[in-house]
Order: C-alpha cells, then sequence, then structure tokens
C-alpha cells in the first residue's frame, strides 16, 4: 500500500512547528493513541533531524509486515524524524533483486544481503554502488560500541568498512540453533519408537516408522525443510562437517586433505554424505517436494502434520515458538497445550567419524549497506538511526515492547505484565525493522526475553546445552574463507544446488558427483587452489 496519506505526527511542540507540513505517513497506519509517548528530543537532537526525511529499506519480511500501524515503529519515526518506506523483496529471488536494482541505479537507501566476500559485493564497492562508513564513528556512539567486535579488522577493505554486519552471536558455539530440526515425537511414539534419535540409524528409523505407520493417516511424508538450502546444514555433518555454508555462494571453508588445503565441499569423504541423503530421499524419508519447497511450504506441512520432521532457520527457537507453534500450531489445535511435548529438536547426530558436530558458520548473517546515491545529509540520518538501534531505549522496546502496556519498570528492574504474549508476534513491523542491524542474538537466549514462550525457552537452552558438551568445532582456517586470489574472488560454490541435484539424480552418486566436480574445474578449482596454497605458504599457514 502506497505511503501517500498526509498525516501530522506528535513531536515535542519546538520540532511540530518545522514538521507540520512535510510529515507523511502510509494511508494503512493510524495516528498515535493518546498514550503513546516518545522520549523528548535534545536541542541538539532537534537540530540535527529539523527535515523531515524517508528513508526506503529493503529487508525481508518488512513490507508484508509494515503493512499495519505499529506504535513502536511509530516512536522510531518520531524521534528521528524520519518515515520508514518499506521496499518489497522476494525471499526466494534476492539476491538477483537486489543485483538488478545495483545495475539500473534503483538500489534503496538502505538494503540487506548476505554479499560480504562475494563476486557482487567487489563489484558493487569498486564501481562505487555502495557507500563506505565514516573512519571516525564518535558521533554515534552506540553504532561505534556495536562495530568493536574482533572480526571487523578482516571485514574492512583498504580501512573501510562498506557494510554493517549483522550480528548473530558472539561466538560460533551458537550456530547450532541456525539450522534446527524438529520431528514429530508424539507420532513416532505412535509408531513404535521409545527412544529420541541420537545417531543417524535411529534418526532414519524414526522416519521410517512414522512415514510407514502414518498415525493420523494423512499420507505423511519425511523430512521437509523452509527452502533446499539449508539441506548441508544437517548432511554435511555426516562425514564432511566443515562443508556447511549459509548459501551465499562465497562463504566456504577450506581443510587441509593430502598435504595440500581444499574447500571442504570437494573432501574425499564428503560422497558418505551424499550417499546418505540419496539413501533418505529413494527411501521415501525426504518429502518429495524439498526440491521446490519455499518457507511457509514446508512450515505448513508439518504444522498440519504432513511431515515428520522440518529443517528450519533463524538463530533462535524464535523460528520453532513463533512461525509453527504459535502462527501454525494453535490455530489447528487451539486447545493444544503441550507442542514441546509433542515436538522434539534433533540433537547433534554422532558423525562418521564418531563425533558430534553441528553447522558452523558466522558470527554474524548477512549485512546492511548504504546506497551510493543516498546523500550527505540522508547518510547522517542513516548513521543516527543504526546508532539508535543499538541504544539501550531502543533495545528495551525491542525485547520487551511498550513500558507500561507490555513491562513494568522500577529502578531498572523489568518485569513483564503477560509472558504469554510474545512481543514478536505483537508488534510485528517494529521487529522486523530491528533486524536491520543485527539480530540481537544472546539476548534471544536469556530467559528474560519476551519473544519466545518458556517451554520454547527451556527447549533452547538443552539444546545449547546438550551441543556445548556434546560437540566438537570442525578443523578449518577462517583466513582461507576470507582470503582473496585472482580466481577465488569470483569462485562460487552452491552446495545446496549440488546436493539436490546428487539426491533427485537417477545416475550413481558417485557419477553425478564427478560430474559437479568436473563443472568446477571447468571454472578454475584446481587453479583457485593453486592460488590459495601458494598465498597460505607466504602468510605462513601450515
Amino acid at each position: 500500500m502506497n505511503r501517500t496519506k498526509m498525516k501530522m505526527k506528535l513531536l515535542p511542540a519546538l520540532l511540530a512547528i518545522v514538521l507540520l507540513s512535510t510529515m507523511t505517513l502510509s494511508c494503512s497506519r493510524s495516528e498515535p493513541r493518546p498514550d503513546q509517548t516518545t522520549k523528548a528530543l535534545t536541542p541538539n537532537e532537534m537540530q540535527r533531524q529539523s527535515e523531515h526525511m524517508e528513508i526506503s529499506v529493503a529487508l525481508w519480511d518488512l513490507a508484508e509486515n509494515m503493512t499495519s500501524y505499529d506504535p513502536l515503529v511509530e516512536q522510531l519515526e518520531q524521534k528521528l524524524n524520519i518515515t520508514i518506506k518499506p521496499v518489497p523483496i522476494g525471499v526466494a529471488n534476492y539476491v538477483q533483486q537486489i543485483q538488478m536494482w545495483a545495475s539500473s541505479g534503483q538500489l534503496p537507501d538502505i538494503f540487506s544481503v548476505d554479499a560480504v566476500n562475494s563476486q557482487y559485493y567487489r563489484n558493487w564497492r569498486d564501481r562505487g554502488v555502495i557507500q563506505s562508513l565514516p573512519s571516525d564513528l564518535s558521533a554515534y556512539p552506540y553504532l561505534e560500541q556495536y562495530l568493536d567486535f574482533p572480526d571487523l579488522q578482516d571485514l574492512k577493505d583498504d580501512g573501510k568498512l562498506y557494510f554493517i554486519p549483522r550480528q548473530t552471536f558472539d561466538s560460533t558455539d551458537y550456530n547450532v540453533l541456525d539450522r534446527i530440526v524438529i520431528y514429530r515425537w508424539d507420532l513416532a511414539q505412535q509408531a513404535g519408537i521409545t527412544k529420541e534419535p541420537e545417531t543417524w540409524e535411529e534418526f532414519r528409523a524414526l522416519l521410517k516408522a512414522i512415514v510407514d505407520n502414518d498415525p493420523e493417516n494423512k499420507k505423511i511424508t519425511g523430512l521437509t525443510s523452509v527452502g533446499n538450502l539449508l539441506l548441508g546444514g544437517l548432511f554435511w555433518l555426516y562425514s564432511s562437517p566443515a562443508a556447511t555454508s549459509d548459501g551465499s555462494g562465497s562463504d566456504f571453508k577450506w581443510i587441509k586433505e593430502d598435504g595440500k588445503y581444499i574447500p571442504a565441499v570437494f573432501s574425499k569423504h564428503s560422497i558418505e554424505s551424499l550417499k546418505l541423503l540419496r539413501d533418505f530421499y529413494t527411501s521415501g524419508l525426504i518429502d518429495p517436494d524439498l526440491p521446490v519447497t519455499r518457507g511457509d511450504m514446508g512450515r505448513d506441512k508439518f504444522a498440519q502434520g504432513e511431515a515428520a520432521a522440518l529443517i528450519t532457520a533463524g538463530g533462535s527457537m524464535q523460528a520453532v515458538d513463533i512461525n509453527i507453534y504459535k502462527e501454525r500450531w494453535l490455530k489447528l489445535h487451539p486447545d493444544e497445550n503441550a507442542f514441546y511435548d509433542k515436538v522434539k529438536i534433533l540433537k547433534p547426530l554422532k558423525a562418521m567419524d564418531g563425533n558430534r558436530y553441528h553447522a558452523i558458520f558466522k558470527t554474524f548473517w548477512s549485512e546492511s549497506y548504504i546506497s551510493s546515491k543516498v546523500d550527505a545529509k540522508k547518510m547522517e540520518r542513516i548513521l543516527q538511526l543504526f546508532d539508535y538501534m543499538n541504544s539501550p531505549e531502543f533495545l528495551e522496546m525491542r525485547r520487551f515492547g511498550l513500558k507500561d502496556v507490555d513491562y513494568t519498570k522500577i529502578d531498572d528492574k523489568i518485569t513483564v505484565i503477560d509472558p504469554s504474549q510474545s512481543v514478536l508476534t505483537k508488534y510485528k513491523p517494529f521487529s522486523s525493522l530491528a533486524n536491520l542491524l543485527h539480530w540481537d542474538g544472546m539476548f534471544k537466549l536469556n530467559p528474560e526475553f519476551a519473544g519466545i514462550s518458556p517451554a520454547a525457552h527451556e527447549a533452547q537452552r538443552e539444546l545449547i546445552d546438550y551441543s556445548m558438551k556434546m560437540t566438537v568445532k570442525q578443523d578449518y582456517d577462517i583466513r582461507l574463507t576470507k582470503m582473496s586470489t585472482p580466481t577465488k574472488d569470483s569462485f562460487t560454490i552452491f552446495d545446496s544446488d549440488d546436493m539436490v541435484r546428487v539426491m533427485i539424480s537417477k545416475l550413481p552418486v558417485e557419477v553425478i558427483w564427478q560430474d559437479i566436480i568436473d563443472g568446477y574445474k571447468a571454472k578454475g578449482l584446481d587453479r583457485m587452489i593453486e592460488e590459495v596454497n601458494a598465498k597460505a605458504k607466504e602468510m605462513g599457514i601450515e
């Protein structure tokens, strides 16, 4: 819906005089209510923000969610004297959409994408499509504080940072939450399974029992997903755990095998994960529609009892508690209050080498970029926005909602008024927008986080504790992933596409996999390996 309806906003009196004729807002978002007030602007803030600005933002789900009024978004817009203009962006083809915008000069002011180290990121940087952040961020202390983390220096190009990494966790130990597999434990029990799976053989047996017995007579399938990009985050863990990738094509990890470094995807052990994947598929234990499944399709199947297990992503139990339990399961089972007794999280399974692993990516997923078309005044306002989004005031709203409506605060002690009400679902527009800077992942692990239910917190903590105790880290050198060489800079490995190709092929796994490897060789795989090994030697990486 176009945001063209003229509207006055409730601002401090001094600012309102300047803004009265310039403020605009969507016809879909109504006037703020009398009991919703915004913290007064300081004189310095008033001077810096006297000109109203519209800031266009392309961020997943933002346009869909911002069709309704949200008092927290309203407070943010009033605070900074801005209107957020959400730009629709598809989930299935977001990279292509952003590349098209970049080529045609139509980029929004801010956009988010997982692009760092990719060929198109370097292209945007070299062509001046994106802006670098100022080297001096002292005027934006909360943003400066946020960007003070160890990986930052390695992310700069010639001392400049061209994006803001959207941090998820402060350690890759928590990446176990980035690929969560849930399964119908109640159906497994009805089918005769008495023990939660700890090995691949037991997980296979559980799926087979559910599919064969079909306790609810729904022609249930086995494992599905919210997207085929997530397959590797599960199946690579069997024989080549360092092969797990985030789907960007440029984050592949390097391991040393037979005396030289190679991308982990091409380990001699990878074939065993691919054989396991094919076995699950040909045995009817993977949803035959999985190759074309996206987002809600997989969630709906699981919630409706048409799939025995689901791979999901999101960096916390929010992906299960909100997207499955509260938005789907409860609509189908309104009297159901034992979701976490019926649905279990799959704990890391024992790999071929006897160890247990979980997928490892980075401490951040995706980045926010600022278009070079943004002028100096708007750039300053955007930096104020990012700065505010890491302030204590903003984080308190993000985590607890509206003061005296959703929580009370006395002497810094916060009490949530209704723990059963999720701020993530109550304030969907604001919750989507809040992810523009970072995911606030570490706080979401805190039982005080009002976004997920107590049962979800308990399940999340159980998974993390198990992973911390039982899993080991894959052996790889992250410096090689970040390394730049002539061939590597334009080389991509889309292992999820390759896995799907192997999974559905009628050819023997060894034959189709060799064909895929030969295709990468034709694109310069061997040359890239030579370059990386030579540079690693120069750097003293043994």
